[in-house]
């Protein structure tokens, strides 16, 4: 009888548990889509690259799935300037963008991270200077 007792009380412990793993991973934000681009319509990137022209305004599209949580922080870099600004996830499925204007040329990098610090995606491009 102990046996049984014993057996039924681990097997529970071993659901408890694999349903919190299974509870934490759908509450944690993903990033499952995210491109560059020149521009969003109808909510979708157009223009895919990952080359600009300098002053050209450069966006990342994302589809961010684990929603709704507090916000993300979407951070653009070239050298040693950086520039970061919060965007709001809505929904357990939501689609979100973030735009710069590439006012320096050169090899830039965009950062997502969630709200605790964690890099969610992280991409490259370049901003190039017009030739003449």
């Amino acid at each position: 009888m102990n046996r049984t007792l014993l057996l039924c009380t681990l097997l529970a412990v071993i659901a408890y548990s694999a349903a919190a793993q299974e509870q934490e991973t759908m509450s944690k934000l993903t990033i499952t889509e995210a491109k560059l681009g020149k521009g969003v319509q109808d909510r979708e990137i157009i223009d895919e690259t990952t080359t600009f022209a300098l002053n050209d305004r450069v966006y990342l599209w994302l589809k961010v799935t684990g929603g709704p949580a507090d916000s993300i922080t979407v951070t653009w870099k070239t050298g040693d300037q950086t520039y970061s600004s919060k965007l709001n996830i809505g929904g357990s499925s939501w689609r979100t963008w973030s735009y710069k204007t590439a006012y320096t040329a050169g090899d830039w990098t965009v950062t997502v991270t969630d709200a605790d610090g964690n890099v969610l995606k992280e991409m490259s491009f370049k901003v190039e200077e017009m030739k003449k």
